[in-house]
């Protein structure tokens, strides 16, 4: 038995070297999949719009969230012998 490598597929005497063959098999496997797909996208296409939606809200819940970390005053220092040094001030309940 001999064995070659071609085009990434070992051959060997016993398989057959006719690339129709090769090549009715992927699209076959090919056209299985893509039927496969198409029935899964009708099970679930009324979730995708919610899918999106909350996709939508997470990225607008993190923007919000950033803005208001960017909104308050950050310390500068701790140091208070230097006037020039400014830190924030202190929130009262």
């Amino acid at each position: 038995m001999c064995a070659a490598l071609f085009y990434g597929v070992w051959y060997t005497e016993d398989m057959p070297h006719n690339r129709a063959i090769y090549l009715g098999v992927l699209i076959v496997a090919a056209t299985a999949l893509l039927y496969l797909g198409g029935q899964l996208i009708r099970l679930i296409e009324w979730f995708l719009p919610w899918a999106a939606g909350v996709g939508v809200a997470l990225i607008l819940i993190g923007l919000y969230i950033e803005l208001q970390k960017n909104r308050k005053p950050k310390v500068v220092a701790s140091d208070t012998d230097n006037p020039s040094v400014t830190t924030a001030p202190e929130e009262k309940p």
